[in-house]
């Protein structure tokens, strides 16, 4: 399948990035990934899941597409956050059409998580006959001929390298300062690429270029080399990585930067004239990317924002509470007659686990809720990093 095929593209950058940061988060009570997006492609289509999702317009709709859907989702707690919350709904869904519902360990639960958390990298589609529109509105065509016909004053598209994503944010990058001087010349207004232009432009330009497809050149990436080219290239002394406010936006875990790698390459491109003028201000060299560098650069990225912030115990007891999980397991998570105890020493949590829980458990969860009069609690973000924090501690500094 298709989205099959894009998805492993994508599995080597975001894995390297996934091992560079787990010592880190093992440190920390918060939820990491420890799966296989490989493995969890596979089971998406093994245990039916594709039945009801889709993932690029490939499979069921009775669900929603789990690639569209999840595009404004930062973090695999977001995405547990979002599985919880669509459960019961899943449930009814499955007994109506008489599904079986598959069995899932811990590590199932693992890489199919991991496996949607990459597919969010990549982009739904873009539309040929789109791109083409946009390649003549925004004045691409002014500069730009195809297949020998048209301007020769920058490259023919038939030759413009487009193999992944990656190398055509790399590309886009790249070529922008030679763009910009020659429209300042023109007397042209620089371009913008707003909602899916930019995907449809590399759908236009990937049919038409003859250039030589090398999927797999820029992978793996490595997010460690990535973080010394955020350094060294400059990218640092304007964009913070831990939130600290910065003369550009932050990039790190809950900034709104792009989420998938063709708004991020649309978001550089719109943005390329003021960050030139800003670099020029304080004497930064523009730099410039090659082989791969753009993709061990997104690597790292990507790394920082994988994960949640570290939850607090405190907001996670009184999450406890107020999503009514106390009246059955109570107020300390110590268990009582109607459900047993959560917080046990020698057992830790992680969003995987309580994904694992909920797919596992939560039928007999919410049959036994309805008989108290309790409805299902739903989970807001940030709050799979509390609650696992407070489930993880012990003793006083549970209190």
């Amino acid at each position: 399948m298709v989205w099959l095929v894009l998805a492993l593209v994508a599995i080597g950058l975001l894995l390297a990035a996934i091992a560079w940061r787990r010592d880190v988060v093992r440190r920390r009570f918060t939820s990491f990934v420890t799966g296989d997006p490989t493995r969890g492609a596979q089971l998406f289509q093994q245990r039916g899941c594709q039945h009801c999702h889709a993932i690029y317009g490939e499979g069921g709709r009775i669900g929603p597409s789990l690639s569209s859907t999840l595009e404004h989702k930062q973090t695999i707690d977001d995405l547990v956050a979002a599985m919880w919350n669509h459960a019961p709904a899943m449930w009814e869904r499955m007994d109506a059409e008489k599904l079986p519902r598959p069995q899932l360990d811990e590590k199932d639960v693992s890489d199919l998580l991991a496996f949607l958390y990459v597919t969010r990298y990549l982009d739904e589609p873009g539309s040929p006959m789109a791109g083409r529109k946009v390649f003549t509105e925004r004045g691409c065509s002014q500069c730009h001929g195809v297949n020998g016909q048209g301007p020769k004053i920058g490259p023919d598209l038939t030759s413009v390298g487009a193999d992944t994503p990656i190398t055509w944010t790399q590309t886009m990058w790249n070529h922008a300062p030679q763009m910009e001087v020659r429209m300042r010349s023109m007397k042209v207004a620089w371009p913008r690429f707003e909602g899916s232009e930019m995907n449809d432009l590399l759908a236009y330009v990937r049919s038409v270029s003859t250039a030589v497809r090398r999927e797999y050149k820029l992978l793996p990436a490595d997010a460690d080399r990535g973080h010394a080219i955020f350094e060294a290239k400059g990218c640092a002394q304007c964009h913070s990585v831990d939130g600290t406010p910065g003369a550009a936006p932050t990039l790190g875990p809950g900034s709104r930067a792009p989420t998938t790698i063709v708004q991020f390459a649309a978001a550089m491109w719109n943005h390329s004239p003021e960050m030139w003028r800003v670099m020029q201000g304080r004497n930064i060299p523009r730099p410039t990317f090659e082989a791969g560098e753009m993709a061990d650069l997104i690597a790292y990225l990507y790394s920082i924002r994988y994960f949640d912030p570290p939850g607090s115990a405190q907001k996670g007891r009184a999450l406890f509470g107020a999503r009514g999980c106390a009246g059955c397991h109570g107020a300390g998570a110590e268990g009582s007659g109607l459900a047993p105890a959560l917080r046990v020493r020698g057992r830790s949590y992680s969003s995987i686990t309580l994904a694992t829980v909920v797919w596992q458990h939560g039928p007999e969860m919410r049959k036994n809720a309805a008989q108290l009069g309790k409805s299902w609690p739903t989970l807001q973000a940030g709050d799979i990093a509390d609650l696992t924090a407070f489930l993880n501690v012990t003793g006083k500094d549970a209190e």
